[in-house]
Order: C-alpha cells, then sequence, then structure tokens
C-alpha cells in the first residue's frame, strides 16, 4: 500500500491543554504534554488523531466506511472488527512546536522560536519527504533585543526584518537560542480552576496551558483512498483538541502546508 506524508500546521486559536496525565506533587496540578527528549510542548499523536476523529466523525456523519477506513474502529461503539479493518489505514504523528507568543512592549506578541525547533521539524520533513519544511536564513549567534528598544518580557532574542522567515510562522518573528527559549517554554502560563458547590469552593486546582496563537507541525500518513475528501473536509477547519472544550480551550485551525 503507498502512502504519501503530508505536512499540516496547527495554529492555536484558543488556550489549550492537552493533558499529559498521571500524578503530579508539584504546584502545577495538571501538567502539558511534553516531547520527551527536548521537553518542548507537543501534541501526542494519540491525542491528536482522537481530536481528528471526533472532528470527522461530525463532518463524515453519513459515511461511516469512510471514518473507520481513516481511524479504524471506534471502541466506544463497541465495534470489535477483526483483522487489519480494526485498525485505521492512516498513521498521526506527533504534532511539534514550532513558535510561543511572548508579550511584547511594542507590539502585543511576537512569535518565538528557536534553532532547536525548526530542526526537530526538518530532520521529520527529510525523513517524510526528502525536503526541509521550515526554511528561513536565522543568525543565533548574536541574540539581542529586537530594534534595540523593544522588550519580549524579560528574554533576549535575535531578529531582523530583513531574514525570510518561512511564512507558517506568521509576522513578527523572535529568534531566541536553545538555551533561553528552554527556559521560556517551562514558563506557560497556568491557569486557577475552581469547583463550586452552591457557591463555596470545594476543589482549586492549577492547570498549565499552551497559550492562544501558538503553532504547531505535524505529519499524516496516507493512502490515495480517501485522501482527497480528508483535505478538502480539513481545509481551514477549527478543530478542539485536548481537555475542557466546553469553556473554549483547544480550538485550533489546522491548515495542510503545500510547496
Amino acid at each position: 500500500m503507498k502512502y504519501t506524508t503530508e505536512a499540516y500546521l496547527i495554529s492555536c486559536l484558543t488556550n489549550m491543554h492537552v493533558g499529559a496525565g498521571g500524578a503530579n506533587y508539584g504546584v502545577i496540578d495538571n501538567l502539558i504534554q511534553r516531547d520527551s527528549v527536548n521537553n518542548m510542548p507537543v501534541i501526542n499523536s494519540s491525542s491528536l488523531k482522537g481530536a481528528l476523529r471526533e472532528y470527522f466523525k461530525n463532518t463524515w456523519e453519513k459515511e461511516p466506511k469512510k471514518l473507520k477506513y481513516v481511524f479504524g474502529a471506534d471502541p466506544s461503539r463497541n465495534e470489535d472488527d477483526k483483522g487489519k479493518e480494526s485498525i485505521g489505514h492512516y498513521k498521526f504523528f506527533n504534532a511539534d512546536l514550532l513558535v510561543l507568543p511572548v508579550r511584547s512592549n511594542k507590539n502585543p506578541f511576537y512569535r518565538a522560536t528557536a534553532k532547536m525547533l525548526v530542526d526537530t521539524i526538518n530532520e521529520k520533513a527529510k525523513a517524510f519527504q526528502e525536503k526541509e519544511l521550515v526554511s528561513g536564513s536565522y543568525d543565533y549567534s548574536t541574540p539581542t533585543t529586537i530594534g534595540g528598544d523593544v522588550k519580549l518580557e524579560d528574554w533576549l532574542a535575535a531578529s531582523d526584518p530583513t531574514i525570510n522567515y518561512d511564512p507558517n510562522m506568521g509576522n513578527d518573528v523572535a529568534i531566541f537560542d536553545d538555551n533561553t527559549f528552554k527556559k521560556l517554554a517551562k514558563r506557560l502560563p497556568v491557569i486557577a480552576r475552581n469547583q463550586l458547590d452552591n457557591g463555596e469552593s470545594k476543589n482549586l486546582w492549577y492547570e498549565e496551558v499552551v497559550p492562544r496563537e501558538s503553532r504547531f507541525i505535524c505529519f499524516i500518513s496516507k493512502t490515495e483512498t480517501n485522501s482527497d475528501d480528508f483535505d478538502k473536509d480539513l481545509s481551514q477547519a477549527v478543530v478542539q483538541i485536548g481537555a475542557n472544550g466546553s469553556i473554549g480551550y483547544g480550538y485550533c485551525r489546522i491548515t495542510k502546508i503545500t510547496g
């Protein structure tokens, strides 16, 4: 069976919490998913596949065979098909971080990235597509504040408006060295959550989130079957990823990267 692997840009329209699961005994109760190697925020493939399945379950409501072909049998519906037909034909890979928003005294925010993020995505792209995906001429050697008088919270970043940034990053890109970006990525927003019972607080907890305007890139391997319909119905779609969709978490726009 012939597979074609294509890249998709995930742009966070709202804050997102894709939980790491398990117990955490620190100050933050619910942590986000992180890459096991570089500790960067990530959307694990199982979470991404589950979110896309939920979206297409509604979109392809009248075409269950198409849904089962792409994603496999649905255990929640007690679909117990035997053999290969119970497994989806499409393959979903982790979504890797491309940019994080950082507040500024000049613009509302800049889009922060680092060489380590670009390298991670390009290594996958070369393996799957035999070419680099994220382009641009970057200078990481001398991090300085952008324009001299622009502050990015407490951080220093290198940037030059003449650099040809990759369009998937968006406007107002700030380049951080890897070590500084690691520190930045550890200081993600933490939101207090509270359960009320007749107006009385019964359970207060703290939840880590990936802020809106963050961007990820994922790869999906597809067969020719249903590929055009998959891309057409996903084009510019808003997909809810992770927990707390009822309070507006995790709404993302997913766009196929072409060219």
